[in-house]
């Protein structure tokens, strides 16, 4: 059996590959718009304290009617090259969150992969990692809620924006709960009672007593470029975090054809647990390998309809 390391460097090559064939054009316009990090000032003790001082400076926020809210139709592309995390990245985590962390990266650097991801379950991106995910995005507003959804595990965060308070009573959730309001064309958004999870994979781990605090806006291309929509994110984590996290995405408009469908996690994933529990990866040729679905509903005709 290969290496975990030689695997590895299969894995990559197949997707640099698929990356290619996809297209040239996003990855050109995703490259140069990685999004630089707005600290908000003051530095606030809380989610919730930075959330209501937002909302005062906004006057309680904009009441916006279904033709004054700002335009986010279309299909987004985020990813990597768009997210203000790097490694080794600059959060203050605390004692026991960075050792986790420091143990994520020996494992990179020693068997070219982490030991383990629970993406390999088939269990949900969820928040904060939702943010960075290098899936399609597509956003739905109305004047009293928003609904940001992703392509990647049908995700789809609902942020209430009619003033209600949180309210969790199933407890914590992998997306967590949001509420928010507009100053403008900024949507302000607060997120609590999420799952323990990770920032992304290789990233450091999160808590569940996390909360995050985001303001989204839509900016206009210049330059040549495309528009895209920026979030500003700023991760309060008593348990993982020594202080506030500022972290930073932005979201490329596709300027192609896409449309988000259903994703079934089981009848396609590749990634899979070895005997030593380690996450891994089948790849093409190899027994258990699940090729792409193609499935269709209507019969096959020998010539096209009259």
């Amino acid at each position: 059996m290969k290496s975990h390391r030689d695997r590895s460097m299969l894995v990559i090559g197949v997707c640099m590959l698929v990356v290619a064939a996809f297209t040239t054009t996003i990855v050109a316009q995703l490259v140069p718009i990685r999004s630089e990090v707005v600290v908000p000032a003051p530095k606030f003790p809380s989610a919730e304290a930075h959330f209501n001082s937002l909302r005062e400076q906004a006057k309680g926020g904009t009441k916006h009617t279904a033709t004054s809210l700002p335009d986010w139709s279309g299909i987004w592309q985020s990813g990597i090259a768009t997210m203000s995390m790097r490694h080794p990245v600059d959060a203050p985590l605390s004692p026991m969150y960075r050792a986790r962390y420091e143990e994520k990266q020996r494992q990179e650097r020693e068997l070219g992969e982490v030991y383990y991801d629970r993406l390999t379950h088939c269990e949900p991106s969820a928040y904060p990692r939702w943010i960075v995910e290098p899936y399609h995005k597509e956003f739905a507003l109305s004047p009293n809620q928003a609904w940001l959804m992703q392509e990647f595990m049908n995700e789809t965060r609902r942020v209430y924006t009619d003033g209600r308070p949180h309210a969790t009573p199933e407890g914590n959730t992998w997306l967590g709960d949001s509420i928010g309001f507009w100053s403008g064309d900024r949507l302000v958004v607060w997120t609590s009672s999420v799952k323990a999870a990770d920032y992304l994979r290789g990233y450091p781990d999160n808590s569940a007593e996390l909360e995050g605090i985001e303001v989204w806006q839509r900016v206009k291309g210049t330059n040549g470029r495309p528009d895209r929509i920026v979030v500003q994110a700023t991760m309060y984590d008593p348990v993982g975090l020594t202080g506030p996290w500022n972290i930073a995405a932005s979201y490329v408009k596709a300027d192609y054809e896409h449309r988000i469908r259903y994703w079934d996690c089981a009848l396609t994933s590749n990634d899979v647990l070895s005997g030593d529990g380690r996450t891994t990866s089948i790849l093409p040729g190899e027994k258990g390998y699940k090729a792409p679905r193609n499935d269709v509903t209507r019969p096959q005709q020998d010539a096209p309809p009259r």
